[in-house]
């Protein structure tokens, strides 16, 4: 129930348990939708004022909260999902204006390490930042909001770039730095993102500011494109609603020119970005934007940044023939790639970027000629423009989105570049002597994928009837519980790289929609891939060795291109029913092909 989303059923179970005993059951998704369920029943206590229930609830939720973190301390383990449960309670405790409660749970989120889950770690920045405001600790909210506006390449969703904008001036408006303020309103204006509401926001605001449209535009502190940049938007929010008389496309190509400018002054004129290095008091400001021209060394501009605050492990080997294609466009010029240094043993070998720590302070994105930002990423935004009719494989999509069209496009090398070194060789070879494989079809089963939506629930079923005939090698992540079978060699909690040179020596790879399919075709090996909501014919397109599955035949809604984030549409629930559709004997058929094809080479 809790791994499908029942939240209500697993809340009231879970709640009739005796507290003594819960801990009996401290699975991961238990604890997150008992804690989910909680917070939806207290919503509805709250409506009818009973203060005895909302008390009650309240100290459930707190006590099941306190049981996951003590369950994940222990195990020195903390998922996603812990830090979902955080920051729905927080959310809550906020509404309760219980807000030292929620800051004292946010901190310890924080203190457990957030930063391996990007997108969790940006909504903990903010909501702090939101009760220190709240609490008047000024200092505080400044130094996380005035940290996240000076470094958007650690923001993966850029609509919450303008709250942090517009928070961060509202800070500086209290703490009396008028200057900064007007600064930031403007900025917020600069920012390239595409919701025009929010951008109605930082003109009511500077409007409210000004009094009078014209002050702002006769100012002579401010410079022309500012000016400009404020005059088309306001503008655009005094002109009728067309659409009303059926011209909403005067309204459309309006907002087209006001994104088009803003596009303009982010990557065409970027060394008029202002700089906002001012101090008052105890608020140390930072130049949030630094100037481009300014105390840079003339080899910098030559040099090109590359910016990915989060995984996974796929889209980075996916990314790889764009940057390959990128280095051999400017081949003199140095390509950094700053990415969080767990994902540095990837690029082992990889002789096209030079990495960088993504949280290194003295990164600067403005001092390089070029700048790509991944970590708004361009695969994710188009998918869900064009889904379910997505056509591009994301190794397209990178390799466009770092500059890279027409015949170099077209000569792309679109397999993913891994590189396994001399040593790694040595190290598969002796396991397969120390496991007697050599001469044997050894089969590699990656059995999970990072995302429980794209799992094949059948897997375990799957490795049972492979070990009838085949030596398998089972991968996963974390400790693998059951297939206990003979011919199983059980792989879990290895390297990242071991992982991959054990698995270079397999014959055929078995995976879900995931890491180890990537894997695969960087290294030639025939693969049997397990697709579900997401199209396998577009995410394996370039990948000769490759052989996708799904369920299409039997349920016409796939590929739905769903996430994590949003429900299986026929069930409501968090898997796959497609996945579940797949046929396991189909799989053994399906394999039985590609080892015979890989025989005949």
């Amino acid at each position: 129930m809790a791994y499908s989303g029942q939240y209500e059923r697993v809340h009231t179970i879970f709640k009739s348990i005796p507290a003594a005993k819960r801990y009996n059951y401290t699975d991961k998704n238990i604890l997150n939708q008992a804690i989910w369920g909680g917070i939806e029943k207290l919503k509805e206590v709250k409506k009818l004022h009973f203060e005895n229930l909302i008390l009650s609830e309240k100290k459930f939720i707190n006590a099941t909260l306190r049981l996951f973190i003590n369950d994940c301390s222990k195990n020195n383990q903390f998922p996603k999902e812990l830090f979902q449960s955080i920051i729905y309670w927080s959310e809550e405790l906020i509404c309760l204006n219980c807000l030292d409660e929620a800051l004292s749970f946010l901190n310890e989120a924080d203190r457990f390490g957030t930063t391996k889950f990007p997108d969790i770690h940006i909504d903990i920045m903010n909501k702090k930042a939101t009760i220190y405001i709240s609490k008047g600790m000024m200092n505080e909210a400044y130094d996380i909001l005035a940290h996240l506006a000076g470094r958007p390449y650690l923001i993966t969703d850029r609509k919450k770039i303008p709250q942090i904008l517009f928070n961060l001036s509202q800070v500086t408006l209290i703490a009396g730095s008028i200057s900064v303020y007007k600064k930031l309103l403007l900025l917020g204006l600069r920012y390239f993102y595409t919701d025009l509401s929010d951008r109605k926001n930082f003109v009511d605001q500077l409007e409210n500011t000004y009094k009078r449209s014209f002050r702002l535009l006769l100012r002579p502190g401010t410079n022309v494109p500012d000016k400009f940049l404020y005059f088309v938007h306001w503008l655009y929010y005094k002109l009728p609603d067309f659409k009303k008389i059926k011209l909403g496309f005067i309204n459309r190509i309006f907002a087209l020119i006001i994104l088009g400018y803003v596009y303009g002054l982010n990557y065409i004129r970027r060394n008029e970005h202002v700089n906002l290095k001012e101090s008052l008091g105890e608020l140390k400001y930072p130049a949030l934007v630094r100037n481009y021209n300014s105390n840079v060394k003339e080899n910098n501009r030559k040099k090109i940044l590359i910016t990915r605050a989060m995984g996974g492990i796929g889209d980075f080997l996916m990314m790889t023939p764009g940057f390959h294609a990128l280095k051999q466009k400017y081949p003199s010029r140095e390509i950094q790639l700053a990415i969080p240094k767990r994902y540095f043993s990837l690029f082992e070998g990889n002789k096209d970027v030079i990495l960088r720590d993504i949280e290194d302070p003295d990164l600067n994105h403005l001092q390089y000629g070029k700048w790509f930002n991944f970590s708004d990423c361009p695969a994710s935004r188009i998918e869900s423009k064009t889904a379910p009719e997505v056509k591009e494989s994301r190794i397209d999509i990178f390799a466009k989105a770092l500059g890279n069209k027409r015949v170099r496009l077209w000569k792309l090398d679109r397999k993913p570049r891994y590189f396994i070194n001399e040593e790694e060789h040595h190290l598969k070879n002796k396991f397969w002597k120390e496991n007697n494989l050599t001469g044997k079809k050894v089969i590699g089963v990656q059995l999970h994928s990072d995302e429980t939506y794209r799992n094949y629930p059948h897997m375990e079923n799957l490795v049972k009837e492979l070990s009838k005939e085949y030596s398998v090698l089972v991968f996963d992540g974390e400790p693998i519980k059951g297939c206990n079978f003979e011919n199983v060699i059980k792989l879990n909690n290895c390297s990242l790289r071991k992982a991959f040179a054990i698995a270079s020596g397999c014959d055929v790879i078995i995976a879900p929609d995931s890491s180890f399919v990537h894997f695969a075709a960087s290294q030639d090996i025939p693969c049997l891939a397990l697709f579900g909501p997401i199209d396998g014919k577009v995410r394996t397109k370039h990948y000769k060795y490759c052989k996708f599955l799904d369920a299409r035949d039997q349920i016409e809604c796939l590929p739905c291109w769903r996430n994590e984030s949003i429900p299986c549409k026929l069930t409501n629930m968090r898997a796959s029913v497609c996945m579940s559709k797949i046929n396991l004997n189909i799989i053994l058929d399906e394999l039985k092909i590609l080892i015979a094809l890989k025989d005949k080479k």
